[in-house]
């Protein structure tokens, strides 16, 4: 049912997909603590950006900049045709996946986070494939490395921004090491600047963050369940993707061989980084969003995308009930 609602082209589901988020998220604008997680990370100590005990504002600003998330990974399909068909469908993907993701630690964080992944990401897209923009390259590391400021395992991400280069221009070093300095770029104008305001405290503080110990993503308390059922419908999708990749087209099969990249680097950075936490889970959102869509909207069975996807709403309701 609702597949068959959101699926189409008509604007008219840009207002649906709003309205029924907001709806989903009713209760978390008023009884949800977003206020406790900062926005950068701690040691970058940003007080004048945090919006204080604002509780309201925090649940409004966090939504907001999810469901621009959430188009903005629209806009992109509808430019480089991920999936083959032209829906705002997505959106409603992304916004239930993240919707399942508060209550983790840096949730807010991951956020922001996100939303560079997500510029970085079009701007290696935009990329000819006859030829390497270093320019864009350098930009696509910087952007990485500015969203590593608000989440630190975000750094990861260059991994599969280096296997993207690769997939797309072969191998070729300048765009390695682009990528690698624009990551270093925002860190070094910040290790200066502390170094300049005679803040050697604060290297102390980076050590801490990067070495402070979470619990692993999987355990066996209730608020785990959640993660497992993402597990389970993000491998229904990935075996529908590999079972089906032979009828993409070759550059959408170069996009889908990033995208699993991607999700595998995220899920190795979860599982062997324990300081990583839950909230990595957060950052599979893009490339989940995409698998998960291309499944539901692409199969030819019309029971089985209504299923899966009533067990991701679901779950998301289930979850915000319980938050």
């Amino acid at each position: 049912m609702f597949v068959r609602l959101l699926k189409g082209p008509q604007p008219a589901n840009i207002l649906l997909i709003v309205l029924f988020s907001i709806l989903l998220w009713l209760k978390l604008f008023w009884t949800h603590d977003f206020t406790s997680q900062a926005f950068f990370a701690s040691f970058l100590k940003p007080d004048y950006l945090h919006i204080g005990n604002q509780q309201f504002l925090n649940t409004i600003l966090l939504f907001s900049i999810i469901v621009f998330e959430a188009f903005y990974m629209v806009r992109l399909n509808f430019k480089y045709i991920f999936i083959d068909r032209r829906t705002y469908f997505p959106a409603f993907v992304y916004i239930l996946w993240m919707t399942l993701m508060t209550g983790t630690n840096h949730f807010n964080a991951t956020v922001i986070a996100n939303l560079f992944i997500l510029i970085a990401f079009e701007d290696m897209l935009k990329t000819q494939i006859s030829r390497l923009n270093i320019r864009i390259i350098y930009r696509t590391g910087l952007l990485i490395g500015i969203a590593a400021m608000f989440y630190w395992p975000v750094i990861l991400m260059l991994v599969p921004f280096w296997f993207f280069t690769l997939i797309l221009h072969g191998l070729n070093w300048r765009g390695l090491i682009a990528q690698i300095l624009g990551a270093l770029t925002p860190w070094v104008f910040i290790a200066f600047y502390y170094f300049m305001t005679d803040q050697i405290g604060v290297y102390q503080d980076i050590t801490n963050s990067l070495t402070m110990q979470r619990n692993f993503p999987l355990s066996d308390d209730i608020r785990s369940i959640k993660i497992y059922v993402l597990i389970f419908l993000l491998l229904s999708a990935m075996w529908y993707h590999f079972t089906h990749v032979i009828d993409k087209k070759i550059i959408i099969r170069k996009y889908y061989t990033g995208l699993f990249w991607f999700l595998l680097t995220i899920t190795a950075s979860m599982l062997l980084i324990p300081s990583a936490g839950q909230a990595g889970i957060a950052l599979a959102g893009i490339p989940a969003t995409i698998f998960l869509s291309n499944q539901y909207l692409i199969t030819r069975s019309r029971i089985f995308p209504e299923i899966n996807f009533s067990i991701l709403v679901a779950a998301a309701v289930a979850w915000v009930v319980m938050a």
